[in-house]
């Protein structure tokens, strides 16, 4: 008897039918939001109102408040998990509204779950990018992108400005916000963020080789 009494309680899972069928449902409800996520797409992020602690809830930059509750989606952008499974049924069902995609998301115990993909052509462990100056200075760590931001800020966005510097024949650093996903790196100055690692170690090369700054660069991946 008190065994039946300390059972404990199924655990929730998330269930989503996307528009075309396809039925997305883990074991664990962060698989299936992240997932989701990504069936949507990256190019929709920017247009879903939904904010955590003031913040914008998808970001290309890592928030120190959140840090440890961020998790990487697809091409560079980030979301911060918070809210449980009851929280991401609710957000997913927020996006779904505001985009007016006809998916349905279910929360329940009894789904019929999948494993979760393993992408290892889209998706690289240890993916960092490592700059150093000549004067023994380093940048880097896990997250390119603000290691990307930090060279740059060191380097000076406003050189790279007067360089008229171009990556794929977009400007490196813009006067105002003109291009989707990039950060501004200070006054009238706006900083062109690839979405993939090795895009961000080409720019950082071309923007090393143009003026000549001697810079050592590493894009470690495995």
């Amino acid at each position: 008897m008190e065994d039946n009494l300390r059972q404990r309680a199924k655990s929730k899972l998330l269930k989503v039918t996307m528009p075309s069928g396809e039925i997305i449902c883990y074991n664990r409800s962060s698989e299936t939001f992240l997932e989701t996520l990504r069936k949507i797409g990256s190019e929709h992020f920017p247009d879903i109102n939904l904010t955590v602690g003031g913040l914008p809830f998808f970001s290309k930059n890592i928030y120190p408040k959140f840090k440890d509750t961020m998790k990487e989606v697809c091409d560079g952008w980030y979301v911060v998990m918070v809210g449980g499974t009851e929280g991401r049924y609710i957000q997913l069902r927020s996006i779904a509204q505001q985009l007016g995609i006809d998916m349905i998301v279910e929360l329940g115990e009894d789904f019929v779950t999948q494993k979760a993909k393993v992408n290892l052509k889209g998706r690289k462990r240890n993916n960092m990018l490592l700059v150093k100056f000549p004067n023994g200075k380093w940048t880097g760590g896990k997250n390119p992108i603000n290691t990307l931001i930090e060279t740059v800020v060191i380097i000076g966005p406003e050189k790279i400005k007067r360089k008229e510097l171009l990556y794929k024949g977009k400007p490196i650093i813009t006067p105002s916000n003109q291009f989707r996903g990039q950060v501004q790196v200070g006054q009238n100055l706006w900083l062109l963020v690839p979405g993939q690692t090795i895009d961000k170690y080409k720019m950082l090369r071309i923007i090393d080789a143009m003026m000549k700054l001697h810079l050592e660069i590493f894009h470690l991946h495995g």
